[in-house]
């Protein structure tokens, strides 16, 4: 693939990088002369990776077709599935680098800068810094691929009065932009998260999880929100940050395998996601304020049955799981300890 050099300063001429190779371009607003208004409707996969980075907020709307998409941003990675319906939205700046396997017919859509300005200037937040457009990849944001599917309707079919119309809609997805995609969120509609249905499939995958890696970016990732949002809504939310919660999952699993007098402790200690038994008893003791053993001999009763370590010929119920991985740099993971109680 031919390399891309800078990103250039106006969505206009952005277009003209259109299409990646191995899309086509079906139709555009440069071409139909709305020079107010920036998309491009693109048909076929996207093999190699594409860098799609500038200097302005940009919308990836999935029309038509299924298929697997790698987004890359400096060191971080999501791969994710692609249907109609689903919105990825890329702040300014970069790199952002994209590759999709499949054919898919989708909708670039750039919002300007000057459009974002007047849409924060009417805005009344006295003091408040610039809002930024924060990255996510949206499955369920039906609202903004409606916009998007009606802004790619028009530049598909223009009609009399097409311009004026696809001027609206870009300014509708800039508004939406800034209501749910951006740091205005912030401290207001974080608290929506509780009911979200994502909260529910994040929770879930946690619980599925917990002998394994957990980490923040995964988990961003099943929220469809960029790591540093999905950070401060799950907290806002739960009242833990994710590491936090998922050690307290931990620890309660521990708690519930620490009855069975059989079984040992180091196996316990790997069961829910820790590297050691010392790791386990360190975290433990912070949560529980008492140790693995303490807990099964004192609280439990149990004193006397259980050992430290396997017996000879003991299958380890924990085995195949890889404990001597990177850990993630959120501070999530089995090789990380707890946070102290108290600690946010």
């Amino acid at each position: 693939m031919t390399p891309v050099g800078p990103p250039p300063t106006t969505p206009n001429v952005w277009l003209a990088r259109m299409p990646p190779e191995g899309q086509t371009l079906v139709a555009s607003t440069a071409r139909s002369g709305w020079h107010d208004v920036h998309g491009a409707v693109l048909e076929g996969a996207v093999r190699e990776f594409f860098d799609h980075s500038a200097p302005f907020p940009t919308v990836l709307f999935f029309l038509k077709g299924v298929a697997e998409c790698e987004w890359r941003r400096g060191q971080r990675f999501s791969r994710f599935s692609a249907r109609p319906g689903h919105v990825l939205v890329t702040p300014p700046g970069g790199p952002h680098r994209l590759r999709i396997n499949l054919p898919v017919e989708m909708l670039w859509c750039a919002i300007a800068p000057d459009v974002l300005d007047r849409v924060s200037r009417h805005e009344p937040n006295p003091g408040q810094a610039p809002f930024e457009v924060i990255e996510s990849i949206s499955r369920s944001d039906e609202d903004l691929w409606s916009l998007g599917r009606r802004l790619a309707d028009r530049i598909l079919a223009p009609i009399h009065g097409s311009h004026l119309y696809a001027g609206t809609l870009q300014t509708q997805i800039a508004i939406h932009l800034f209501w749910h995609h951006s740091s205005s969120r912030n401290g207001t509609d974080a608290p929506d998260f509780v009911t979200d249905r994502r909260l529910e499939s994040v929770i879930q995958y946690i619980k599925q999880n917990l002998s394994g890696d957990v980490s923040l970016e995964k988990l961003a990732e099943i929220a469809g929100l960029s790591p540093n949002y999905f950070l401060g809504a799950f907290r806002e939310a739960t009242g833990r940050t994710p590491h936090r919660y998922v050690n307290e999952l931990r620890i309660a699993r521990a708690c519930e395998l620490l009855r069975d007098p059989g079984r040992p402790i180091t196996e316990v200690s790997l069961a829910v996601g820790f590297s050691s038994q010392s790791h386990l008893s360190e975290v433990f003791r912070r949560t529980m304020h008492t140790t693995p053993a303490a807990y099964r001999s004192r609280i439990l009763g149990l004193n006397g049955f259980a050992a430290s370590s396997p017996p000879p010929g003991h299958r380890n119920a924990a085995a195949g799981f890889d404990h001597d991985k990177p850990l993630p740099s959120a501070g999530l993971g089995p090789g990380k300890t707890a946070t102290p109680t108290g600690e946010s």
